[in-house]
């Protein structure tokens, strides 16, 4: 009620919705806490949905708008994110939303997108210097902007599409393997973190 309050008097010519949140590192499904599930849910499903659902009459009343949702290549690009199952369900989510509205609105002006990145020099990604691989936030978001209008899934930074093609071209099972791999070092690592603190 209070988004649709805030945004009801304001002319949203493009509205980006770049929220989410997280596991603090890799986990089973046992071991989430009910905070961290209702979190994941509140803010990257709920968040999106309801900004959306506010702003969407402006636009229609318009009949022109852009709306662009933030996915990830946790939900798109690799089979399966094993250790982040309800963040990568939450964007899934975020894809077929996005993908929907785009059939349902694209002939009122309205055009929807989700953008697919992978990773992205950000705190949530625990990954503080950019590389060829992973942009910065700036970096990542000029290729974002540039993207607008185009397809309604798109992975804008051309580095994480050509490591999606690469991905592509192997097995399932193979990618699945390296995935769960490679996510149980981030557990194992945030595991050790965590009794350090403890200590």
């Amino acid at each position: 009620k209070r988004i649709k309050e805030t945004v009801e008097d304001l002319d949203v010519g493009v509205l980006i919705n770049n929220v989410g949140v997280s596991y603090p590192y890799a986990r089973f499904f046992h071991e989430l806490d009910e905070e961290l599930l209702k979190n994941l849910i509140k803010v990257n499903v709920e968040g999106t949905t309801k900004v959306t659902q506010a702003v969407l009459p402006g636009m229609l009343k318009r009949k022109k708008g852009a709306i662009v949702n933030i996915g990830s290549g946790a939900a798109i690009v690799i089979p399966s994110d094993p250790l982040y199952a309800v963040y990568a369900a939450t964007k899934a989510y975020i894809d077929q939303f996005s993908r929907c509205l785009y059939v349902e609105y694209k002939k009122s002006g309205i055009d929807v997108q989700c953008q697919v990145p992978l990773y992205v020099a950000t705190k949530m990604a625990s990954i503080k210097r950019s590389s060829f691989f992973v942009p910065s936030t700036d970096g990542y978001a000029r290729a974002g902007l540039r993207w607008i209008g185009y397809e309604p899934r798109c992975t804008p930074y051309w580095p994480h599409s050509f490591i999606w093609g690469l991905l592509h071209a192997l097995p399932e099972s193979a990618v699945d393997t390296w995935r769960f791999r490679f996510c149980l070092g981030i557990r194992k690592r945030g595991q050790q973190k965590d009794s350090r603190k403890k200590e």
